[in-house]
């Protein structure tokens, strides 16, 4: 069955996308009303972003834990700016306030743009050499008592973790990344790998190379996939609502990603631009619209319930099981998806996407 995780708007909300300014800001009380209509919507977890321009996700993903009882925030940080002994100090304190309801999302970023407004000017390959080994330390301190480790980028002397993560598990990794130093630290690192929402097609040939990756390392991976959703009672109405998304996009915001587009350095980000460039629609109902106005998963499943429900089975087929979504609102798409397209993936009486 599918795994379903929303997305929390860290950076503004509101029906369209390339706003100079969001229509709803993302006030603690706002986020905390998404956060717990994903809860009753039926999702299993909840992404927090992290990166410009958006809120800190570390405290983002703390004060869901304390508005809610069920959902898991999926927070995601970037390695660079925290020491690894810190992050896994933070980690297991949220959670063991959550009660072992953390996912954490390891973010290297792909923008030398924005990674320098933080002071980070690491060249993409060394970025991910990083990456490899904070998530080294990362689980040394999940697995031993007291431990030591020296590499390029981090040294730790007699180090250990305190709090221990919650009932001693160590937290799902969740990663993404297409280059060929991305994928090979998915293999050997984390849980579960993820894509932006590209063609059914593409995303089956980059799992078969990170599933042949993993393999080499003697591990075994899930797959996810980050996209939108535009799900209405016809397929008319649908589109209509698609388009309406990107109606009002300010020419200043446009020239501003557009900027973001020709600087980046990421192998995912190129890949989806390809994707947006190439043509509006692909596969049965996908749109990529939304990746003309918004960095990162520009692709959309835009249909009917039933409609929604087989594309998301299409990708099922090729490996997929995990389903990381939004759509715009995010407080009033979260419930629809839940009341419209959950109930379809029915199953003995289970909803897809429940708790482990």
């Amino acid at each position: 069955m599918p795994r379903f995780y929303w997305f929390i708007p860290t950076n503004g909300d509101g029906e369209f996308l390339g706003l100079n300014k969001p229509e709803r800001q993302p006030s603690l009380a706002y986020l905390t009303r998404v956060a717990q209509a994903a809860e009753h919507a039926g999702f299993e977890g909840i992404l927090v972003p992290t990166g410009i321009p958006y809120l800190d996700s570390w405290m983002i993903g703390s004060a869901i834990i304390h508005q809610t009882e069920k959902i898991k925030p999926l927070v995601a940080f970037r390695p660079g700016f925290i020491s690894p002994t810190v992050a896994a100090k933070m980690a297991a304190t949220i959670d063991q306030f959550s009660d072992g309801r953390l996912l954490l999302n390891i973010v290297t970023g792909g923008s030398l743009l924005e990674l320098g407004q933080d002071g980070d000017f690491i060249p993409h390959d060394k970025r991910y050499q990083r990456t490899a080994e904070f998530l080294q330390v990362i689980k040394q301190s999940w697995e031993q008592d007291v431990f030591d480790y020296q590499s390029e980028f981090y040294e730790v002397q007699g180090g250990s973790l305190f709090p221990e993560n919650s009932k001693g598990r160590n937290i799902p990794i969740y990663f993404g990344g297409s280059s060929e130093v991305a994928k090979d630290v998915a293999a050997q690192y984390a849980d579960i790998y993820l894509q932006w929402g590209e063609p059914v097609v593409q995303i089956k040939q980059q799992i078969k190379d990170v599933r042949e990756r993993a393999r080499n390392y003697n591990r075994t991976l899930e797959y996810g996939i980050r996209i939108h959703v535009v799900v209405r009672d016809s397929e008319e109405e649908a589109w209509q609502a698609a388009y309406r998304i990107i109606s009002q996009i300010d020419t200043r915001r446009r020239e501003k990603m557009n900027h973001y587009y020709e600087t980046t350095d990421s192998i995912a980000q190129k890949r989806m631009n390809e994707v947006t460039q190439k043509s509006d629609r692909f596969d049965e109902c996908g749109w990529a619209g939304i990746g003309k106005i918004r960095k990162g998963a520009g692709t959309a499943l835009v249909g009917t319930p039933q409609q929604i429900k087989e594309a998301i089975e299409h990708y099922q087929e090729v490996g997929v099981s995990h389903f990381i979504l939004s759509g715009f609102p995010h407080l009033e798409e979260a419930k629809r998806f839940g009341e419209s397209v959950k109930p379809l993936f029915v199953k003995k009486g289970t909803l897809g996407g429940g708790a482990e």
